[in-house]
């Protein structure tokens, strides 16, 4: 993109922020990352992380996540909007026939804004049919939840970002069942199947079409103008079908699966730090099988590869404890599967301690190619960093973990895990390092890591 168009594009997304902003601090005070001084006894140069969802409030108002309730599926691809935080996370190793490769994300956010709002009510507000879309509006507008959609695509030489905001129970966003359809103004997910009996998790989900558009073209080009006005409506409209689009970048994937549902840590419950106290309830599908296609600024390719799916709600990630995290989702050659991921996290006594260290919880999970899961302990795994690379997007200059080496004894693995291109760096109202990564090693392999707090 040209300085300008990305000045332009950066100042609008700035602007949407800050309503998104207005919106949310109603209940939240939410501080940006900003980067904390360096700790003297720190070896390989990067701060101490920050929290990636700021300094959100905390409140009993919101459903904590309890040992023992576990995950059911379908019943929990909905939303859950009794607790603070859930997120939709898709990820995408693509490839074109001519060997081009591709890293392709869409994420959808959900934010409980109203504290004091009955659990019963904010619930009905939210569980509503895509058929009563209209029917859901709340008496003041919005029913409490704030939504936020990320949009991201990485080819070898262009990045592109969208950032979105909404506010629930107006009816241009929503998670709804049957089918199963996540929806965000035009970004839409939505399963083939409306009717599916319990018990048949894929189904439910997959198969299924994403399709989206997003993105500031490098290139705008202004609507041509005939001579004359034109004389019928008809032929206005063919005029502006034949102007180019705004968005840079459209999405059609047609996804299926061939592996089961993965609930992590137990049964769903997912600790995230070793005493509990930061904990969410998480369960994924790494076994997506994509294909379809890509339009980048009016050239189409055809694109095949694998997906990774997230679905994780919580409310207890979204304070000042939990600073950041450092996690990735990997498909290894031999048709194996492995979520890992360090937490970054700081108690009270850290809070008044001179120190900047933070705590550092460890898993992963081991998923075999017939989708048999093993959780890995922290005593049984080994995430360190072994490069770093300095982000000057935004306000300051970031040092960024963005070369790792993975280690799982047990399992012979010992994984070098690089990027697939420079500055995958998301400068959104959340700033966070997102992309593909390549595989080297005891396994080849690609995926995803998602770096936050720095």
């Amino acid at each position: 993109m040209t300085n300008q168009l990305r000045s332009t594009n950066t100042t609008f997304l700035r602007f949407k922020a800050n309503i998104f902003l207005v919106l949310v601090a109603v209940c939240f005070t939410l501080n940006a990352c900003t980067e904390n001084p360096k700790d003297e006894n720190e070896t390989l140069g990067t701060s101490t992380p920050n929290g990636f969802f700021g300094n959100m409030q905390s409140s009993d108002a919101f459903t904590p996540v309890k040992r023992g309730n576990t995950v059911e599926l379908p019943r929990d691809h909905m939303s859950h909007p009794d607790f603070q935080l859930e997120w939709w996370y898709l990820t995408f190793v693509l490839s074109a026939e001519d060997g081009h490769e591709f890293g392709l994300q869409y994420t959808l956010f959900r934010f409980n804004t109203e504290l004091d709002a009955p659990q019963s009510t904010k619930a009905n507000a939210e569980n509503s049919a895509e058929v009563n879309a209209n029917n859901h509006i709340a008496k003041n507008w919005s029913n409490g939840q704030q939504w936020m959609g990320h949009a991201s695509l990485h080819t070898a030489e262009q990045h592109y970002f969208e950032e979105r905001f909404a506010s629930g129970g107006v009816g241009n966003v929503y998670v709804n069942q049957k089918p199963y359809t996540t929806v965000i103004d035009d970004w839409v997910w939505k399963a083939a199947q409306a009717e599916v009996q319990t018990g048949a998790e894929s189904k439910a989900m997959f198969p299924s079409v994403l399709t989206f558009s997003f993105g500031q073209s490098s290139t705008l080009h202004p609507l041509k103008t005939r001579e004359k006005i034109p004389a019928t409506s008809a032929d206005s409209l063919s005029e502006l079908n034949d102007a180019p689009s705004v968005s840079a970048v459209k999405i059609a994937l047609n996804l299926n699966t061939s592996g089961p549902f993965i609930k992590q840590g137990d049964n769903g419950y997912s600790k995230k730090t070793q005493d509990e106290r930061l904990r969410s309830y998480y369960y994924s599908q790494p076994f997506i099988n994509a294909e379809g296609t890509l339009n980048i600024e009016g050239n189409s390719v055809k694109v095949a590869g694998k997906g990774w799916f997230d679905h994780e709600w919580t409310s207890h990630l979204a304070n000042s404890e939990a600073m950041g995290w450092d996690w990735f989702s990997l498909h290894l050659d031999d048709g194996s599967k492995l979520m890992a991921f360090r937490m970054h996290a700081m108690n009270e006594n850290m809070k008044n301690s001179k120190s900047k260290h933070s705590e550092i919880f460890t898993t992963a999970s081991y998923i075999a190619e017939n989708g048999t899961k093993e959780t890995i302990d922290q005593a049984y795994v080994s995430i360190t960093p072994t490069a770093y690379e300095t982000i000057n997007e935004g306000e300051s200059a970031r040092s960024v973990p963005t070369a790792w080496r993975i280690q799982i004894p047990e399992k012979d693995i010992d994984l070098s895990i690089r990027p697939f291109k420079e500055s995958q760096w998301n400068n959104s109202l959340f700033p966070y390092y997102e992309g593909r990564v390549d595989i080297k090693g005891s396994h080849s392999g690609s995926g995803f890591m998602e770096l936050t707090g720095y």
